[in-house]
């Protein structure tokens, strides 16, 4: 029989992809009785990392929203971290910064954590849930209404904590990037606190990998113009490089599968 700890992970990382499973197909995924699948999902409701329900668990919502994170994160992390460690570059000593939601922006909040004496002001729990173990980072949270799929804050609270805010810089990412579409976002909601974010910074730097590219979606945001820099990975279309040359952005590539 798989060992405790085995059965654990197996067990949450099932729910976590579907948000829900039986006892039955989890006894049969990790061959054992259902006896045992039964006292593993009590104690693991017990320590508040699911909800029992008839005949099987579900996924409490601050699991969806973990699994949810990790699973972005995953996608082209190398990549994500290749575009954060060239955008960390960019910030001087004593600086003061708007992190934007995103994984990629993520990626620069763990770069960010060695930094001396800068301010980091958010929107993102995940960012703050990174940066509250950095002693030389000053971070701030915007307040607002956390979105229900992610770790994100939205809303008029923000907009409005946003209108008193004025950084050096504001690094933002996007769900899309054309050269007929500009710069988009899924969700409205936090489009807008994004199109306000670049107006409270001196400069703006898009982070976004080529998986991004020619891919509209919703609500555009921004354009090229909009932005100072654009930090991607070389598999970037070379028209869109070649839009955000002409907007007068300047452009930061890194290798696009780096090591």
């Amino acid at each position: 029989m798989r060992h405790w700890a085995y059965r654990k992970e197996k067990i949450l990382k099932h729910i976590g992809e579907s948000s829900y499973a039986s006892v039955a197909d989890l006894a049969r995924k990790l061959d054992c009785s259902q006896m045992t699948i039964r006292r593993d999902l009590s104690k693991l409701e017990s320590l508040g990392l699911l909800e029992r329900s008839h005949g099987g668990a579900s996924a409490t919502r601050m699991m969806r929203l973990e699994f949810s994170v990790a699973e972005k994160a995953g996608r082209r992390s190398a990549v994500k971290a290749a575009i954060a460690r060239a955008a960390v570059e960019l910030v001087g000593p004593g600086q003061k910064l708007i992190l934007d939601i995103g994984t990629t922006t993520l990626a620069l909040a763990r770069e960010l954590r060695a930094r001396q004496g800068i301010a980091v002001v958010t929107p993102s729990l995940a960012v703050v849930s990174v940066l509250l173990s950095a002693p030389g980072v000053e971070c701030i949270l915007l307040g607002g209404t956390v979105r229900e799929t992610a770790p994100d804050l939205f809303g008029p609270i923000l907009e409005d904590n946003l209108s008193r805010i004025h950084t050096d810089w504001a690094f933002v990412g996007c769900d899309g990037i054309s050269v007929a579409g500009g710069i988009t976002a899924s969700d409205p909601r936090t489009a807008r606190s994004t199109g306000l974010i670049i107006g409270c910074a001196a400069k703006a730097a898009l982070l976004v990998d080529s998986s991004k590219a020619q891919s509209d979606s919703f609500i555009r945001y921004a354009r090229f113009e909009d932005f100072d820099y654009l930090i991607t990975d070389a598999g970037m279309p070379a028209e869109v490089l070649e839009a955000a040359r002409a907007a007068s952005v300047q452009v930061i590539t890194v290798p696009a599968e780096p090591a």
